[in-house]
């Protein structure tokens, strides 16, 4: 496959912030072939600068970049590209909230973030792009597999508190940024309904605590990443994280400030059960993953039966399923939830 990343002046570059799928192929301030460093095996995957021999356009930046410097013209030009020589084109919509954007014809944006029932296809889900800190926090390629319980254990470590100070944070947060959203035409942040989402873990937490039959493996934080100070308060609370992970069957996975869950993909890489509650949410890859495999998934409407619906899951596993899911949700995590994987079947995305 060849791929032609448009190389405009006005551009500035910067690795950290590129579409994470074209990082292999950006060292040294330029666009290079080798991409051996980041051990992906893109042996048939090519940067090309001829249109003519190429098979997609990738958008090197995250399209808010081109909001953000008023480069938007380059965007419709790149739609242009894609009608011209008959290839589709991909992009990025970063940061913990979307954004709308004029959709092209041959443009197709991957988000972790927005509303899955307010979105076209041109929109599909990403995952989050991660370390594999269980390689490196535990020094082993083997997932550690947990016996089935009589009762589950139901883990947490995060953001979840009913202190009112955050409550009020939260609610200015919400109507100071949808004020500023009605500014921004044509691009403008996703329409976000007030979500208090620490108090909202908060009592979904409690009403699990409250039933007899489930085990909890909770730690209530206060602050994002328990407000870690310095290097070593952020390494020993990233291990008690994921140490959390590790000592629980099934980990809760609620969105954050963004309407998505980056602990969904820790549990999976963890080789963990998440049970994920869904607040419309855009999964990835819905067409080449069977998430109701992987995952409980908890309408957003249902949450008031979580507890009974994890008891109902748990009891009806069996002892061998349970330890195959384990090692499943860490199978995919590793073999489809990377960048890798959705560059070497980027096209399958084309519309």
């Amino acid at each position: 496959m060849n791929i032609f990343i448009p190389q405009d002046k006005e551009v500035i570059l910067n690795k950290k912030s590129l579409f994470v799928i074209l990082k292999p192929f950006f060292q040294n301030g330029q666009w290079v072939n080798n991409n051996s460093y980041y051990n992906w095996n893109l042996n048939r995957i090519n940067i090309v600068t001829d249109l003519k021999k190429s098979d997609v356009l990738c958008i090197p930046m995250p399209i808010n970049y081109y909001y953000e410097n008023k480069m938007i013209y380059l965007i419709k030009k790149y739609n242009g590209y894609c009608e011209n020589f008959k290839i589709p084109g991909f992009g990025i919509i970063s940061g913990d909230f979307g954004m709308e954007f004029p959709e092209f014809n041959d443009i197709v944006y991957f988000r972790m973030s927005g509303f899955r029932s307010s979105l076209s296809l041109k929109n599909q889900g990403f995952p989050a792009s991660l370390s594999d800190q269980y390689k490196k926090i535990y020094e082993t390629d083997e997932i550690l597999i947990r016996e089935k319980s009589l009762a589950p254990r139901i883990g947490f470590c995060g953001h979840a508190t009913s202190n009112k100070f955050v409550y009020i944070k939260q609610s200015f947060n919400f109507f100071f940024e949808n004020i500023k959203r009605f500014f921004q035409n044509p691009f403008r942040k996703d329409y976000e309904p007030l979500f208090q989402s620490g108090l909202k873990r908060f009592n979904i937490l409690k009403n699990i605590e409250n039933n007899k039959n489930l085990h909890t493996n909770f730690i209530y934080r206060e602050k994002y990443r328990a407000g870690f100070k310095n290097l070593d308060e952020k390494k020993r609370t990233t291990i008690e994280y994921y140490d959390n992970i590790l000592s629980s069957d099934y980990i809760i996975c609620i969105r954050g400030t963004g309407n998505f869950s980056i602990r969904l993909y820790e549990t999976l890489m963890m080789g963990r059960i998440p049970i994920f509650i869904d607040t419309d949410c855009l999964l990835p890859f819905t067409d080449k993953i069977n998430w109701e495999k992987h995952i409980i998934q908890i309408n957003w409407s249902d949450i008031n039966n979580l507890p009974q619906i994890i008891l109902n899951f748990h009891n009806n596993i069996s002892d061998s399923n349970f330890k195959k899911q384990q090692k499943k949700n860490r199978e995919l995590w590793l073999e489809k939830l990377n960048p890798s994987w959705l560059l070497q079947n980027i096209l399958h995305f084309r519309n």
